[in-house]
């Protein structure tokens, strides 16, 4: 096809899911073939050098945290470049808003208006996902940890639950969203992979070190050289 004859860097696909629940997807008037979608994602991300970049929205009316989670471990399965986890915002006069009253959208009062709670995410898990969009757009769709990231969620674990209890770590330690640098990440990484979940830190090391230096960073970041080969070999 001729989307296939498009070189790499040329192409950018923006794919517009919102949710992987279908009766979320009626009820804010989306008609869509699941099946289709996830074969259609699959030839662009197999056969073809298009840049994909899915979404998935939070606080949808009638989607709870569970339908969240499976969306979002649904989605990355389809291993698009990107994926963007949005914050549902108010528009007035669409589609949902006019479901605010029966599902009970509570939204801020400023803009961008997103919303705050709603009757199946109380306000304090709505802040935590709030944290988990952020943390997944500077850690999971920056590029930083490619490598790294998927032994989160390995094995046959929920890559969505594991995040999120990474992103709850993180702003515990933190207390805050903004203004991490990219070392101070890879160091949180690193505590809560060895850690917390016990993984091997030369083995952590060695890919958050290839992680570090593939975009031509010369060196690792210091806290990591004890656990490197010498010199500071990053192959496995």
């Amino acid at each position: 096809s001729r989307i296939q004859k498009f070189p790499k860097g040329t192409l950018h696909l923006e794919v517009g899911i919102q949710t992987f629940n279908p009766d979320v997807a009626a009820r804010i008037h989306r008609h869509q073939k699941y099946p289709e979608i996830e074969n259609n994602l699959r030839f662009l991300r197999h056969h073809t050098e298009a840049a994909i970049h899915a979404d998935l929205i939070i606080g949808l009316p009638g989607e709870n945290l569970h339908s969240i989670a499976t969306g979002f471990d649904r989605l990355l399965a389809l291993e698009p470049h990107e994926i963007q986890v949005g914050i549902l915002k108010r528009l007035r006069g669409t589609t949902i808003d006019r479901h605010a009253a029966e599902c009970g959208l509570l939204f801020s009062p400023s803009p961008p208006y997103e919303i705050l709670q709603n009757n199946l995410i109380d306000f304090p898990t709505m802040q935590r996902l709030r944290r988990f969009a952020h943390f997944w757009e500077i850690i999971g769709n920056s590029g930083n940890f490619m490598e790294t990231l998927p032994l989160l969620w390995a094995p046959n674990k929920s890559p969505f639950k594991e995040f999120l209890a990474l992103s709850d770590w993180i702003y515990t330690i933190e207390g805050r969203r903004h203004g991490i640098a990219l070392e101070r990440l890879a160091q949180l990484l690193f505590k809560y992979l060895t850690n917390v979940q016990s993984h091997s830190p030369d083995r952590v090391a060695q890919l958050l070190a290839r992680d570090y230096v593939r975009p031509g960073r010369r060196e690792p970041p210091p806290f990591l050289k004890p656990y490197l080969p010498k010199p500071h070999a990053t192959h496995t």
